[in-house]
């Protein structure tokens, strides 16, 4: 049991985060652990929990946001196909990274949100009549965000970046500081 207590503290923490983060969408939005949690699961972890735990936590949570705003727009295909090429960008950055060190390993977090950035913003300039289909239409997706719009998407950006440099973090000491679990026999067991 004390071997899955750190597992277990830390999705209750992304799945806190991810619901108080959904219900209060204007405070700080896209600040939440879940790309720092497949680009840590990617240079942390080994095997299928590399991407199984990421992506259990992802699905757990998605349709918070849209339940909890009654906004069906983050559960259509487009968004959802999106939204998970973002986060397999960030999974393939993380595994780049393996066996770097702390601060590279934060830096890196930083790379991963500028490419889900890209890739989600990219694809809203090339799927939404919100943006013109010229250079400036790309910038105003990636910066400005649609017209009238209540936040500008460079906060997106801004606070995608603080999360993962500080929840990179966070899982980086947790490593450092927790023991280890070993998957194999115990020494004792096998004497």
């Amino acid at each position: 049991m004390t071997r899955l207590l750190p597992l277990a503290l830390l999705l209750t923490l992304l799945i806190a985060f991810r619901l108080i983060g959904s219900a209060f969408p204007e405070t700080l939005p896209n600040f939440q652990p879940l790309a720092a949690l497949f680009f840590c699961g990617a240079c942390m972890l080994k095997g299928h929990r590399a991407w199984a735990i990421p992506l259990g936590a992802w699905l757990l949570t998605y349709p918070a946001p849209a339940l909890m705003h009654g906004n069906a727009g983050y559960l259509t295909l487009g968004v959802i196909v999106t939204t998970g090429i973002g986060f397999a960008a960030t999974f393939l950055i993380g595994k780049s990274f393996v066996g770097r060190s702390f601060g590279t390993l934060v830096l890196g977090s930083v790379a991963a949100a500028l490419a889900f950035h890209l890739i989600t913003n990219g694809a809203a300039w090339l799927g939404s009549p919100l943006y013109p289909k010229t250079a400036a239409g790309l910038w105003q997706s990636l910066w400005a965000g649609p017209l009238g719009g209540a936040i500008p998407n460079w906060v997106f950006l801004r606070n995608m970046a603080l999360a993962n440099v500080l929840f990179t973090a966070v899982f980086l000491s947790a490593r450092i500081a927790l023991p280890r679990i070993s998957t194999g026999s115990s020494p004792v067991a096998a004497r």
